[in-house]
């Protein structure tokens, strides 16, 4: 009798099991309201649909553990994508090479972001901020300069198959974005890596005193956060036929939200992949949810600001209470 108290008494309504009965409350809610969600053809697409916010979100998990934060990546992608096309189509270059280019182009923003970060103290949104429309005027200036339009074709069997094929059912994007969450997974719960961005996070100070450098790790962070920058612009290339200066305008909010209500802190020192990749899916449902709803874009976008609100406003409450018991 005792052992099954003290059981009960022990279980706890973990942050990650919310998360997993708000998400299967959203996959019935939509599923009872219109048939078509659960459909294979709408599952399919909206798991496809996933992988840009997942890879994006991924990226955020370790550099927001570790107190920073990016909001640039939208307007990276906007000129990394209009680049690797504009290299291809006018250019002529060869397609795996334009991909490598696409991928360093988006780490080295990553790099200048967290040196800047890092050497000028500057704080992260108000960084990030700055190089969002610094990134954002660069793809414009890039398109209208060189292909007189917002948009320009890269459309290669490779890419193409990429996009299009399965394997065991299972389409090749979300098959990168799985490997990815194993990757990040391990890197975070099961090395000295991870315990070192959840030090850095939870007090820097102390982590510089174990003998962390810091600095260097937060860059690197960056740099990682410019490589899944990359990956997503080679993805939305690959999904769209197009590199265009637009691309990334919309990401940051789904992202942000995705990333925030897995349980990150904006504050730094706790969150988890699993966290994030659950805060990914409830995104997506709803997003896809109300898009089969017939539900405007507009009044999607509405719900999605008000809902980031209300999660960071929910998690600091959660967090005062706590530190106040």
């Amino acid at each position: 009798m005792q052992d099954l108290k003290t059981k009960k008494k022990s279980f706890k309504l973990t942050d990650t099991i919310i998360l997993l009965i708000i998400l299967i409350t959203l996959v019935a809610f939509f599923s009872i309201v219109n048939r078509q969600f659960i459909a294979y053809a709408n599952i399919s697409t909206m798991l496809k649909n996933m992988v840009l916010t997942g890879v994006l979100a991924l990226g955020l998990t370790p550099l927001m553990i570790a107190r920073g934060l990016d909001i640039s990546f939208g307007s990276s992608i906007s000129m990394t994508s209009g680049i690797m096309a504009l290299l291809y189509s006018n250019v002529g270059m060869d397609l795996w090479v334009v991909l490598i280019i696409g991928v360093v182009i988006a780490g080295v923003i990553g790099f200048i972001n967290g040196l800047l970060f890092e050497t000028c103290d500057l704080m992260p949104i108000i960084l990030t901020l700055g190089m969002m429309a610094i990134l954002q005027a660069l793809a414009l200036v890039f398109a209208n300069t060189y292909a007189e339009t917002y948009s320009i074709l890269m459309l290669t069997d490779e890419l193409y198959f990429f996009a299009t094929k399965t394997i065991f059912g299972i389409p090749y994007p979300l098959i990168v974005l799985i490997v990815l969450i194993a990757i990040y997974w391990f890197i975070l719960s099961k090395t000295k890596v991870g315990r070192t961005i959840y030090l850095i996070g939870a007090n820097p100070t102390a982590a510089k005193l174990s003998g962390i450098k810091v600095k260097k790790v937060k860059i690197l962070l960056y740099v990682f956060m410019g490589f899944a920058t990359g990956i997503a612009s080679i993805i939305i290339v690959a999904l769209t036929g197009v590199g265009m200066s637009y691309h990334g305008a919309k990401l940051p909010l789904p992202v942000l939200s995705a990333v925030l209500l897995g349980g990150i802190s904006l504050m730094g020192g706790s969150g988890s992949v699993w966290g994030t990749t659950i805060g990914v899916l409830i995104v997506t449902i709803i997003f896809n949810g109300l898009s089969v709803l017939n539900v405007s874009s507009y009044f999607i976008q509405l719900f999605q600001g008000l809902a980031l609100i209300i999660i960071v406003a929910a998690y600091e409450v959660r967090n005062k209470r706590a530190a106040m018991h």
